[in-house]
């Protein structure tokens, strides 16, 4: 009890000592905010942590610190700090960390941290500096971390890092740098991290990474990096993650990411690439993402991947232009479990394009150009679980496609070109007993013939696609392929239409027939309905029964010089409904404009009737004019 006695009476002392603006920790940690525009008061022996965000400080004297003295953590951000005096830190040389972010600071003093011998670790991010002289960092030989990121430095000095040998972070992204010295990272022996993204460099100088052999994180994307030299990360070993998405790169050199047996992380994506070379990539084992994408490829070397044996996420999609794959590209990733080849610009696929890849989970191909699948294509994917297939020109594609993906969990059919025809048949038996797996099942639709456009493919039927005549309208086929003249036809019998037999009865004993007639058409066939005239060489001109269904169908037929003429009828719905009205409203509109045409005739000749008694009545009393002036 005497101990928690003491602890409270602590707390209290602390809270009587503690400015009105800050909350002060028993840890020596003090956080102050609000209109603040000194550094506070506080107890030297009781303050090791200083955190003052969204203050008023505009100034740091050279005398704030003085009292200080066991000060260990600065943070001075998202004030108005504008100027720091030459000498601010002198008074605190114990500092470890100082984080002046999110400021405005346009200049630092010369020398301004010389005295902190101590410093690990140093933020100036944030702020509206445009240079840093040669020994604006003098002092820091023991500076671990360097963030001077979101400014408008536009040019670095050659010396400027030269003190800090034992950095290990280095930020300079953000910031407007058009042009890297040769020698500027030169004395960083143990840097790992070095972020330059979001700056404006054109190019790279050759030998400017030269001595980075700890170097684990390298970013270099969203700038306007036009050209790389050709053994630029050759002496990088150890590097893990490499960017350089985001640039003006149009070609890369042969051999450029040799010697990185460590990367685990490249991006080469939002680049006008024409084209890779043969040999681009070393051994990479560890490899496991590679971001290839939006690029202007049209294709890829067939050995761009064979030194990746470990990736296992690749995106090579969103290449408008990419419209070929070499046959084995994918050869040497055993490892892949994520392929997307969506958006790009191809047409066809291998049988064997994806054989090797036997733990592949996810493969998306949406948003392409293919127009038919080979049956195989799939058969080495056992643990495929995600399939994308939507938005492409797929007009067939049979079920046995899927047979080997037992674990499939979803797949996407919409937006393809289907055609309904018999063909279709086989792929919906498997969209019908598969209907949980199939995400977009709304939208997989039939693209044509015309009376099933829009029709949702699980509810095509055999009746429904027809398959038992042929698809085309008031088609021409040889004679020979539908039915022998000296053959007879047995096996389906008829009565005369005057019978309880209606017309569907009939066109399915005729539907029945053309399917035998396709799926033997060498085996003899003979019927006790349609007999065929060889007397004179030729079958009658006419068939007896006329069928009528609800669809476009045969409803007649003949026969001319050994070719057979099928003629159909349009099927009844909103499009032939439209049709017909618009003939009776051209119809009509023919009939009013005669009408008005004889009405306009008739006014005319009745005028020209009336002008033509004028003129002859007028003709008469010019003629007996003289006579009557002779009388007179």
């Amino acid at each position: 009890m005497f101990q928690g006695f003491l602890f409270c009476m602590s707390v209290l002392h602390l809270g009587l000592l503690c400015p009105s603006s800050c909350l002060c920790e028993p840890n020596g940690e003090v956080k102050c905010r609000g209109p603040v525009t000194d550094i506070p008061p506080l107890k030297a022996n009781q303050t090791v942590r200083l955190i003052l965000n969204a203050t008023l400080i505009q100034i740091l004297n050279a005398r704030s610190l003085e009292s200080l003295t066991l000060l260990l953590r600065l943070g001075i951000t998202h004030s108005s700090l504008r100027t720091i005096h030459p000498e601010a830190f002198h008074s605190a040389p114990q500092l470890r960390s100082l984080k002046l972010s999110s400021n405005a600071l346009t200049v630092l003093p010369p020398r301004v941290f010389i005295r902190l011998r101590n410093l690990e670790q140093l933020h100036l991010n944030g702020n509206l500096l445009t240079s840093l002289s040669m020994d604006t960092f003098e002092g820091l030989a023991n500076l671990i971390e360097l963030d001077i990121s979101k400014n408008q430095i536009a040019k670095l000095d050659a010396s400027v890092f030269q003190h800090m040998k034992n950095l290990i972070s280095l930020n300079l992204a953000g910031n407007v740098l058009r042009k890297l010295p040769q020698m500027v990272f030169h004395n960083l022996m143990h840097l790992k991290s070095l972020l330059l993204y979001l700056n404006q460099l054109e190019t790279l100088e050759e030998g400017c990474f030269d001595h980075l052999h700890r170097m684990l994180v390298l970013m270099l994307h969203r700038n306007q990096i036009r050209e790389i030299p050709p053994r630029v990360f050759w002496h990088m070993p150890a590097l893990l993650t490499l960017t350089l998405s985001g640039n003006e790169l149009r070609y890369i050199p042969g051999e450029s990411l040799y010697y990185l047996p460590n990367l685990t992380k490249l991006t080469l994506y939002k680049n006008p690439l024409l084209s890779l070379p043969d040999q681009l990539v070393g051994h990479m084992p560890r490899l496991q993402e590679l971001y290839l994408y939006d690029t202007n490829l049209t294709t890829v070397p067939q050995n761009l991947f064979a030194n990746m044996t470990g990736l296992r996420m690749l995106n090579l999609h969103f290449n408008k232009k990419l419209s070929f794959l070499p046959k084995h590209l994918f050869c040497c990733l055993p490892n892949l479990q994520k392929l997307s080849l969506k958006n790009n610009n191809l047409q066809s696929l291998h049988e064997d394009q994806f054989s090797t890849l036997t733990n592949l989970r996810i493969l998306l191909l949406s948003n392409n150009k293919l127009q038919s699948l080979p049956t195989t294509i799939f058969q080495n994917l056992q643990n495929l679980a995600e399939l994308e297939l939507g938005n492409n020109l797929l007009r067939y594609i049979t079920g046995n496609v899927f047979a080997s993906a037992h674990v499939l969990q979803s797949i996407t059919l919409g937006g393809n070109r289907w055609n309904c025809i018999c063909r279709i048949l086989d792929i919906v038996e498997w969209i019908s007993e598969n209907q949980k797996l199939v995400t977009d099942l709304d939208v997989v639709v039939c693209h044509e013939p015309y009376y099933l456009k829009n029709h949702p493919l699980v509810s095509i039927t055999y009746a429904s696609v027809q398959c038992h005549v042929p698809p085309a309208t008031a088609a021409a086929t040889p004679l020979k392929r539908i039915l022998p003249l000296s053959s007879t036809i047995t096996g389906i019998t008829t009565k005369p239409h005057t019978s309880t037999s209606g017309p569907n009865t009939v066109l399915t004993q005729i539907r029945s027939l053309h399917s035998a007639l396709y799926s033997s058409p060498s085996s003899p066939i003979t019927t006790k309905v349609f007999h065929v005239n060889t007397e004179s060489g030729i079958s009658r001109a006419f068939y007896d029964t006329v069928v009528i269904d609800n669809s476009p169908d045969i409803v007649h037929n003949n026969r001319h010089l050994g070719w057979v003429y099928l003629w159909t009828v349009p099927d009844p719905g909103l499009y032939n409904t439209l049709l017909m009205s618009l003939y009776v409203a051209f119809v009509v509109t023919g009939v009013i404009l005669i009408v008005a045409c004889a009405y306009e005739l008739y006014r005319l000749n009745k005028v020209m009737w009336e002008l033509g008694m004028t003129v002859t009545r007028n003709n008469i009393i010019v003629k007996r004019l003289p006579s009557l002036k002779g009388k007179l």
